[in-house]
């Protein structure tokens, strides 16, 4: 999926929302599953624990959005 259709989609939804529980755990997975497999390669990348910290933290529901449309496989959200 490029950036702009994943835009496209992102403003399809509104943002007007909040990700549910399903939504945030299957980002954050998604973002884990990433960062283990790309190893040492993205040093500066954010901890999975931060990234889980950023998404259920975040209280704009359309950046909660982005952060979570960052990965392949965003098709929950």
């Amino acid at each position: 999926m490029t950036l702009q259709s994943r835009l496209t989609r992102l403003k399809a939804c509104g943002g007007s929302g909040m990700l549910n529980a399903t939504e945030r755990a299957a980002a954050i997975a998604r973002y884990t599953d990433t960062y283990v497999a790309a190893g040492d390669a993205f040093s500066s990348a954010l901890t999975p624990a931060a990234y889980r910290t950023a998404v259920e933290n975040t209280r704009n529901p359309a950046w909660q959005r982005l952060l979570a449309c960052m990965l392949p496989g965003d098709d929950d959200i």
